[in-house]
């Protein structure tokens, strides 16, 4: 009788052991680059669903990695188009905030604002001796 109630109290420690050793796995909303977590990407807009927004952020930060342009820094930009917000580097419009994205707590633009922030540090890590500021 004893033994079968270790049984399930050990089993019970087990998988609470492996289960904080496991690897997190991150949502594939997540933005991140160079180290740098720049936002989550939560909300469908613009006949988009949150994943494929998400994607189409993280293709366009690989172009701005990637254009020569660029190779040196940049300035990031945000502007106010309608209720959205714009984010670009140089030629490149990284991702547009949608008023969906602020949950009604703040403006467009200023959530874009905090993401170009995250965004210029996050580049800047990314690209040893280029200069990315907002």
């Amino acid at each position: 009788m004893r033994r079968a109630t270790k049984f399930p109290i050990l089993l019970v420690v087990a998988m609470v052991t492996l289960g904080m050793v496991l690897p997190a796995h991150a949502d594939p909303r997540d933005i991140s680059v160079g180290g740098v977590w720049i936002a989550q990407i939560s909300h469908d807009a613009a006949g988009y669903s949150s994943y494929a927004r998400a994607v189409q952020f993280n293709q366009q930060i690989t172009e701005a990695l990637s254009d020569p342009q660029l190779r040196q820094g940049g300035t990031l930009v945000v502007r106010q188009v309608g209720s959205a917000a714009t984010i670009s580097v140089g030629d490149i419009l990284v991702f547009t905030v949608m008023p969906e994205d602020t949950e009604g707590v703040e403006s467009t633009v200023a959530l874009a604002n905090t993401w170009a922030q995250r965004l210029a540090q996050g580049l800047s890590r990314a690209m040893p001796g280029a200069g990315f500021y907002f």
